[in-house]
């Protein structure tokens, strides 16, 4: 009925518990035995069809889905790196933190900065290795590669 020998294993053995723990309840006699297991697994195995239906039912009926829930994860962490990035970054310099912004939070090329900086290119490249170096020295080593993976922030 279960199409699955393990399951049919399992509802079995929790027959013979369930004998094993009533057995001062029940007769002894081998008919009886055989009788409350045969039951009990039958008993087991309604439950664990009617469990299925109700459980189908509801994985229907609502629109969540276990993806939901890596991408609910997913996001916190991600919140959680922006939130300590943006804190670490309020600590550098004032020009490294405008270049630093320009160029991974606004998503400004390093030609782009430099133009609308009025400084080398050479120095916005400088600027952005010091704010990623102090990021990577203050960061969980973790959230520094979650960092580099953010698409929206590179």
């Amino acid at each position: 009925m279960t199409r699955d020998m393990v399951l049919s294993e399992d509802l079995a053995q929790e027959a013979f518990v369930a004998y094993y723990r009533n057995k001062e309840n029940i007769s002894l006699n081998e008919a009886t035995v055989k009788s409350y297991l045969y039951s009990a697994v039958k008993n087991s195995v309604l439950n664990w069809a009617r469990h299925n239906k109700v459980q189908e039912k509801y994985w229907n009926l609502t629109p969540f889905n276990e993806q939901d829930e890596l991408d609910l994860s997913h996001a916190l962490i991600e919140t959680e790196v922006i939130t300590e990035i943006h804190k670490l970054v309020n600590e550098l310099p004032p020009a490294c933190q405008n270049i630093f912004r320009l160029s991974y939070f606004e998503g400004f090329s390093n030609q782009e900065i430099s133009e609308q900086l009025n400084v080398s290119v050479n120095t916005i490249k400088t600027q952005k290795r010091r704010g990623l170096k102090h990021l990577q020295s203050k960061l969980n080593p973790e959230f520094f590669l979650t960092f580099l993976s953010i698409p929206f922030l590179l």
